[in-house]
């Protein structure tokens, strides 16, 4: 049985070098540029007609607007045939700028795409029209043919260029508005008209209750991971969570509250309108700081840690109790940290000496002993319910 012949592309004709031909030549270029010329109605006619009839989207352009541009758009390639040059760097750069001019005035650049194809089929149209009216060599009309369609691919990769960068650079800006909106509710500079105003925006309700959360985060790829854990979590996508850096903490603006978080150290405070999330925002932050501070990690409420952001309080009320209660213990040598650390178990193990003995793994009387001997050296009585207090908050700061 005889093979099929393969199928062969016919070879791309470049333009000639308008210097190197002949004169009936020339002179038919020539003539076919003047009568080009004298048709940049018809064109723009033609092509007005065309996108109307199958191209929707430059519904957004004006019919003068779309006429306007096919005029400017067939005296560059006219311009580019007169000299049969190919089009170069700058009729490129010049494309970029047009793409930019037409998406700010709502054409998608896909559908200018299509428009500038449709604007170079009719251009070459009319060039066939004119070509046996001027005897153009059919070798010139195909390689005006080949150059035509080759930067009309060009263009729709510029096209495509440009529409990637517009769509990079909204991105950023919605990013940019949403980062800022987060940050005006979590900090509470943003009023509360605004916030009314302005949730719907940003996929919120002003009616219904939001929680943030409080995490640390050192670089963008921390903060990404964060909200990716919090997403996952409530199953929601990672771009319903707002998310701000207010001051030296990363804030989140989210639906409710995760179940459970493990990867990171996350506060989040209860449920609150929008206009008042600033102050549970403050209230996450106070038992994030608080948490780090004990070395805790996974999802932390306020609520669920006691007397611990007691630690936090100011450095000058913590020095002056050390002096009253704990210099005694500090000038013993040696033995003070035993006592302490004892003391210390004591407490976290609810004055169970049993079990205090079992951690430290010493006698129950060493237990008895050292505690004892805390009270003697601070004057401090763990039996009052102050001083029990006092205690625990002074070795739980010494510590962290």
């Amino acid at each position: 049985m005889d093979q099929e012949a393969p199928t062969t592309w016919p070879a791309r004709r470049r333009m000639p070098d308008l210097a190197a031909l002949d004169d009936p030549a020339r002179a038919a270029v020539v003539a076919a540029v003047a009568r080009l010329r004298t048709l940049h109605d018809v064109f723009a006619n033609r092509f007005l007609a065309l996108v109307r009839r199958h191209v929707p989207g430059y519904a957004v352009l004006t019919d003068d607007d779309i006429r306007s541009s096919a005029r400017r758009f067939m005296d560059i390639l006219v311009s580019e045939l007169s000299s049969l040059r190919v089009p170069d760097a700058a009729l490129r750069d010049m494309l970029g700028e047009f793409a930019a001019e037409r998406a700010a005035k709502g054409l998608p650049l896909d559908i200018l795409a299509v428009g500038y194809q449709l604007g170079s089929r009719e251009l070459l149209t009319l060039l066939d029209e004119i070509a046996a009216e001027v005897g153009l060599s059919p070798d010139l009309l195909l390689a005006a043919h080949d150059s035509t369609w080759e930067f009309s691919n060009e263009a729709c990769a510029v096209f495509a260029r440009v529409q990637h960068d517009l769509a990079l650079e909204r991105a950023h800006f919605d990013a940019e508005r949403r980062s800022a909106f987060a940050n005006g509710v979590l900090s509470g500079t943003l009023p509360g008209e605004r916030i009314q105003r302005d949730a719907h925006l940003f996929g919120l309700s002003p009616q219904t209750h939001h929680v943030a959360l409080a995490a640390r985060a050192g670089t963008t790829e921390d903060a990404d991971s964060v909200r990716r854990t919090i997403a996952s979590a409530l199953r929601v996508p990672a771009d319903r969570l707002l998310l701000a850096q207010v001051g030296a903490v990363l804030g989140i603006v989210a639906p409710k509250s995760p179940e459970e978080v493990t990867e990171h150290l996350v506060a989040v405070c209860p449920p609150l309108p929008l206009d008042q999330l600033h102050t549970g925002f403050q209230e996450a932050v106070l038992a994030l700081e608080t948490a780090r501070r004990f070395a805790m990690s996974g999802l932390v409420r306020l609520s669920g840690l006691g007397p611990r952001p007691l630690v936090l309080a100011d450095a000058r009320v913590a020095e002056g109790l050390c002096a009253r209660h704990l210099a005694a213990l500090d000038a013993t040598g040696r033995s003070s940290g035993e006592i302490e650390e004892t003391t210390r178990a004591y407490l976290e193990c609810d004055q169970d000496v049993r079990e205090v003995a079992q951690r430290l793994s010493v006698h129950p009387n060493t237990v008895r002993y050292r505690v004892n001997r805390f009270q003697e050296l601070t004057g401090l009585d763990l039996h009052r319910t102050e001083d029990l207090v006092t205690t625990w908050w002074l070795l739980n700061r010494r510590r962290h």
